[in-house]
């Protein structure tokens, strides 16, 4: 059985994509909507169920509520951003891709912007200078390839994992994602760890979903910025071993300044998050390469 959990904020897409859910074929056997920060619950549906807190909860500790709230007979979580819109027929192609190969842990397929002109992402992977980018960020979303591809991770926007791989690769406190992350790039964090177990990932064709982007993080100041420049070291240094960190050092500050370079863009408040990262930089490196976790570490910065 299959259950989706959808984490939310509240925000103003939420009834669209609990709509698109709704109308899944084939359908998912439990829905479970996390909405926190004290939102307003979506108007109540006999098919959703609701967890509702006053606190306001990062992605991690959404969908770590939302997975602890489902019962044994789940084999099969996919998790939706409520930005994200999946098409009806989304669901049936990422169970069949799991269903075929026994080593695929986590499965996607393509997301388009919200008007379907250009590709959001097609799977994570790792750039030169080691950024996690999305695969075919803003290509024309047709002709699909035909086949599915390996992945180094998925994206949490919209994607289907294998509830047995979910909980190999839980945390020593039985977390699923890790609650340092908040929100951004604890899908790679997640991703890398099943790697560590053996399972794969992959992108396949036919499961189509939308995603508005950003409708969430353009709300969070200077957190946004400070997410994304501390957990893209946390998810490595949490995954590698301390040699291949130290060998890799170099390209992984190259990749910091150009991220603080494209994030100040758009972002006033980069330049003092960028600054504070750096100084909290050893620190966060330190304790995640001592966070205990399953699985031997990588001896290397991942390559598909």
């Amino acid at each position: 059985m299959t259950a989706i959990v959808i984490p939310s904020l509240g925000g103003p897409h939420l009834k669209s994509c609990l709509d698109a859910v709704a109308a899944l074929d084939p359908p998912p056997g439990r829905i479970v909507v996390v909405v926190s920060g004290g939102a307003t619950p979506p108007a109540r549906r006999a098919s959703i169920d609701v967890l509702a807190t006053g606190r306001r909860l990062g992605f991690a500790a959404a969908v770590n509520a939302g997975i602890d709230s489902l019962g044994s007979a789940i084999d099969r979580v996919a998790l939706v951003n409520d930005d994200a819109v999946p098409a009806p027929g989304w669901l049936g192609p990422l169970e069949a891709a799991l269903d075929a190969d026994p080593g695929l842990a986590a499965v996607q397929g393509t997301i388009t912007d919200a008007a379907g002109a250009a590709i959001d992402g097609r799977g994570i992977t790792l750039d030169e200078v080691a950024l996690p980018v999305q695969l075919d960020r803003g290509s024309t979303p047709a002709p699909e390839p035909d086949r599915p591809r390996p992945v180094i991770a998925v994206s949490g926007t919209a994607a289907l994992f294998r509830a047995r791989a979910l909980r190999q690769a839980a945390l020593v406190d039985g977390a699923i994602f890790d609650l340092r992350f908040g929100s951004y790039h604890e899908d790679l964090d997640l991703g890398l760890r099943m790697r560590r177990l053996g399972w794969s990932a992959a992108w396949v064709p036919g499961a189509w979903a939308s995603h508005v982007g950003s409708a969430t993080g353009a709300r969070m100041g200077w957190r946004h910025p400070w997410w994304l420049l501390t957990n893209r070291w946390r998810a490595l240094a949490g995954n590698l071993t301390t040699a291949a960190v130290a060998a890799a050092l170099p390209t992984l500050l190259r990749g910091e300044l150009r991220a603080v370079r494209t994030l100040a863009r758009t972002n006033p408040r980069v330049m003092p998050a960028a600054a504070a990262a750096m100084a909290c930089l050893p620190w966060i490196v330190i304790r995640s390469l001592g966070r205990p976790s399953p699985g031997p570490r990588l001896s290397a910065l991942p390559e598909v």
